[in-house]
């Protein structure tokens, strides 16, 4: 299959139309030993994009308006034009999807002159499954045990009353599904409840065959399920979070990591559901309004990793009671929507890019280094930001959902983004990578539309691969990505080309000077302190009879 990574294209010259009312734009190409030419005009452009966004293809390139006056007749005009249709076509080349859509094959009329196969990337929506009352807020997909369970919250205007709205009027504002897979291929509901109030989180715990569900108003149900049956049983209930939501959730076979609005973090016991450690963050946060956005357990290591809406991660040790403050990583003023650990790596997902620091060993936490940035060229944190992230380690590719319901797909070689397309009309808020015997290979994504998709994404390493004109150079950096050293040594200098931005350094030194800028640095005292814990208060658990 050809990838047309060695197609030339150059917009050579523009020509009035035969009224002199417009100009057109002579587009060259060569593609081997084979040459022609296309002309077009503007508007053709505008429609090429239009026609790309209906196909759901996303984070495409912007054209400016046409002005008031009509087409733009002087020469200078002429050639701003003409270079901006340049910077378009080669924004449009540049992407492997986009560079082998139909649209944009038949634009250019490649298929009739070149006669080579030639496979979209685009990936395929393969079947879903839905709630069309709610939007998707978590989910966790568990191949092996056959099921998949999804959260749903209200998301509409009349839901924002909250428990108000709930007294003046009963109604359903959440919704928890188990959905088993069948021998066709579809989904089958195996198990549903609702709630009066917003489901806001969810983790699966593999050992004990356990799931926690986080609630609006800060208690944390914790179920069974029997894998035969596929029936969950409530076992407890915990009041962690006074009142407020449970932000995030997450489960080792020892721990559960539970982070609510109230700035508490509570680790709790996943067997007896006792409560361990835990404290209150609010006096480490940049600003009052900030809160607990995402975690990661670092369980070997007994360490809990916490984003924040104001962009810092904060690394504590919760081997212990009260637990030990490490470390904060600086990034920016964006949330903290995602954390993974993949082999020795962390990566966050924080405004519209996903950062990639080496993951070190406790106690060393401050020799932390800034390894890649992936970004999309085209998705900037002014329009548009990050809320989940999944990877495929063995195909070494990185998921990104963002808040237009657009997905990103990188190879973990590349800095940019190689495929964007539109999953979702609302918020993507989960996605994840299957690689399974019996489910097979796919990505599946959540939005706010209700809806899970499971799509299959095709394509090979030779098929993702950025394209750049003829004639320039592989290392020049406004073309080519942050190429991370993906399973690699950190390196300590290095620097982010243009295509990504350069990111700022992670923070100033207590005299001002900045410091290196892949180094990241802690501040505060260790230990939350009195002040910042209160566990008795907070803490209390109802058994509830199987």
């Amino acid at each position: 299959m050809a990838s047309l990574i060695d197609l030339s294209a150059l917009v050579a010259k523009a020509t009035p139309v035969e009224d002199y009312s417009t100009f057109q734009y002579h587009v060259q190409l060569q593609y081997g030993e084979t040459k022609w030419e296309v002309t077009k005009r503007f508007s053709d452009f505008d429609k090429l994009l239009q026609n790309l966004a209906s196909n759901k293809y996303a984070g495409l390139p912007k054209l400016s308006g046409k002005t008031l006056l009509g087409s733009p007749t002087d020469q200078a005009a002429i050639e701003a034009r003409k270079a901006q249709l340049q910077t378009l076509l080669h924004d449009l080349l540049f992407r492997p999807d986009t560079r082998t859509s139909q649209p944009l094959r038949q634009f250019l009329a490649i298929d009739s002159h070149t006669g080579a196969a030639i496979r979209s990337l685009q990936p395929d929506a393969m079947r879903s499954l839905e709630d069309p009352r709610f939007g998707v807020s978590d989910m966790c997909v568990v191949p092996h045990a056959n099921i998949m369970l999804v959260t749903h919250e209200d998301s509409t205007q009349l839901s924002r009353l909250g428990r108000v709205w709930s007294v003046v009027e009963a109604d359903e504002l959440g919704a928890l599904h188990l959905w088993t897979r069948t021998k066709d291929g579809s989904w089958k509901r195996a198990y549903s409840g609702t709630y009066g109030i917003k489901v806001r989180s969810l983790c699966w715990e593999e050992a004990s065959k356990q799931f926690f569900v986080g609630l609006e108003d800060g208690k944390i149900e914790a179920y069974v399920v029997a894998l035969d049956s596929l029936k969950p049983t409530l076992k407890a209930t915990l009041e962690l979070h006074h009142k407020s939501p449970v932000t995030h959730l997450s489960a080792s076979p020892r721990r559960l990591l539970s982070l609510g609005f109230d700035t508490a973090m509570r680790i709790v016991d996943v067997g007896n559901h006792e409560l361990l450690c835990g404290g209150r963050l609010m006096k480490r946060l940049r600003k009052e309004s900030d809160y607990l956005s995402s975690g990661l357990l670092d369980d070997p290591g007994g360490r809990a990793f916490i984003g924040t809406s104001g962009g810092d991660v904060f690394i504590l040790d919760v081997s212990k009671n009260p637990p030990d403050f490490l470390h904060t990583l600086e990034l920016n003023s964006k949330p903290v929507s995602s954390l993974c650990a993949v082999e020795s790596r962390l990566l966050i997902a924080h405004g519209d890019r996903i950062s990639v620091m080496s993951f070190e060993e406790k106690g060393q936490e401050r020799r932390s280094t800034r390894l890649a940035v992936y970004r999309s060229r085209h998705m900037r944190e002014s329009d548009v930001s990050i809320l989940s992230m999944a990877m495929a380690p063995e195909r070494k590719l990185l998921f990104g959902g963002y808040s237009d319901g657009s997905v990103a797909v990188w190879s973990t070689r590349e800095g940019e983004a190689l495929i964007v397309f539109r999953a979702h009309p609302g918020n993507c808020t989960g996605v994840a990578w299957v690689e399974d015997e019996k489910w097979g290979t796919a990505l599946l994504t959540a939005g706010d539309d209700g809806k899970v998709t499971t799509w299959n994404l095709g394509g090979t390493d030779e098929d993702f691969v950025l394209w750049r004109p003829e004639g320039s150079a592989a290392d020049d950096p406004a073309l080519t990505a942050f190429e991370p050293t993906w399973g690699t040594p950190a390196v300590a200098d290095m620097e982010v080309p243009t295509l990504i931005e350069a990111e700022p350094p992670l923070l100033i030194a207590e005299d001002d000077r900045p410091l290196q800028q892949a180094m990241v640095s802690g501040h505060g005292s260790s230990g939350l302190g009195e002040d910042d814990d209160d566990l008795d208060s907070a803490f209390r658990l109802q058994g509830v009879a199987s």
